[in-house]
């Protein structure tokens, strides 16, 4: 006798177990309703072979025939469609909740007051349509839940096809997936740029360049500089080649990164501060025209549009990330930046920001903010390194204004 080998033995319960799955679909689309009238269907059929009854047997045929008109329901020609529109899709968390605009088409089948559901996020808003004839429209206007700070994948719409007694229910996804866009909460800050260097637009950088804009001074001619240069009515008085020499002028640059490991901060919501520190921070830097590079572990920007700023800051999440190992990469990444912003909780090492902080240039300002919302308020200085802590956003001018100084 031969035996089978276990791949045949496999395929076997791999072709049962698709068997099986098939037969039993049809009966997850019953609602509690239908089950209890598939077993009142059963039941009286049993009765009614067994007692020879011919009510039961009526009862039988009615209830299981109620069941088939489901199904027949279910098979209908004509989905519904349904089309999303969200607006406003971006705004700053804490502002009035968005408005969502739901058309419905209906399909070749009318549609008896069916429920919608649009998910948001991680909740839902369900709804309950009026009668829809076939082929209508419909427009239903839907109040949102107000959501924190994130990007929430709104839709797509579901739709549960219900037979007009109740007894089988399917449900579609119809719509595209849009995006909700939930900006921190931001403080316009009026102060930021003092004592820091700008670019063409503000004041001159402290190195020397033989060829730019603005003038700093007189120099004594060294073989090799350029004759252009030399200044001659000041050679004709001094008696020997003197040449000018100028600052040089450059583009200002930013750097603010946001320490998104989870364990650098003992609260949640000190993650949330230190998202809101940072992104106010770079809004007020592109404002006063700097270019600006503002990171959160994968998620980055760079340059001089608020927008860009903002909708990065939404993607931000605290996680599992190697803090240190993307300061490295963003030093790498950036060059020529007059000032780095390290925003992060009270757990953080003040070692290991002063680390991060040298792998950028030498020249550049170093600042460290920490959100702490159960601190004091307080500036100090670290070594090469400045440190904030700031409690609140409220604090955050203030006391920003004092560590620039």
């Amino acid at each position: 006798m031969s035996r089978r080998s276990p791949s045949s033995s496999t395929a076997a319960r791999g072709r049962f177990v698709r068997l099986l799955s098939a037969v039993l679909a049809p009966l997850r689309m019953l609602t509690p309703l239908g089950v209890s009238v598939l077993l009142l269907g059963i039941a009286a059929t049993v009765l009614a072979v067994l007692l020879n009854w011919q009510e039961f047997t009526q009862l039988g045929v009615v209830a299981l025939g109620l069941l088939v008109l489901g199904f027949v329901w279910q098979v209908l020609p004509g989905t519904p469609v349904a089309e999303l529109v969200v607006r406003p899709s971006r705004l700053v968390e804490g502002a009035a909740a968005p408005i969502a605009t739901l058309e419905v088409h209906a399909g070749a089948a009318p549609m008896l007051f069916p429920k919608v559901t649009l998910p948001v996020g991680g909740r839902s808003v369900s709804l309950r349509l009026p009668f829809l004839a076939p082929f209508a429209r419909h427009r239903e206007t839907v109040q949102l839940p107000s959501m924190p700070r994130g990007v929430h994948a709104v839709g797509p719409v579901t739709y549960e096809k219900t037979d007009p007694v109740g007894l089988v229910t399917r449900r579609f996804r119809t719509g595209a997936v849009l995006e909700l866009l939930v900006a921190p909460r931001v403080t316009d800050l009026s102060v930021f740029a003092g004592g820091l260097t700008n670019d063409l637009d503000g004041a001159t950088s402290q190195q020397l360049s033989m060829s730019d804009l603005a003038f700093h001074a007189l120099r004594e001619y060294v073989p090799g500089d350029d004759l252009r240069h030399v200044h001659w009515r000041s050679s004709a008085k001094a008696g020997q080649l003197l040449v000018r020499q100028y600052h040089e002028t450059r583009r200002g640059h930013v750097t603010v990164l946001v320490d998104g490991a989870r364990s650098s901060y003992p609260r949640l919501r000190d993650f949330e501060l230190a998202v809101s520190v940072a992104t106010s921070i770079a809004l007020r830097a592109v404002r006063d025209d700097f270019d600006t590079y503002l990171r959160c572990g994968q998620h980055l920007a760079r340059g001089r549009q608020a927008v860009a700023m903002t909708e990065v800051a939404c993607r931000f999440v605290a996680g599992e990330d190697d803090y240190l190992a993307q300061a490295a990469d963003a030093a790498d990444g950036v060059t020529g930046t007059g000032l780095v912003v390290q925003v992060t909780g009270a757990a953080r090492d003040l070692v290991q920001l002063d680390g991060a902080a040298h792998r950028f240039d030498r020249s550049a300002d170093w600042i460290v903010v920490r959100a702490d919302s159960e601190a004091e308020p307080r500036l100090r200085d670290s070594g090469s390194l400045r440190e904030i802590s700031v409690p609140d956003l409220a604090r955050l001018q203030e006391l920003l204004a004092r560590g620039m100084r």
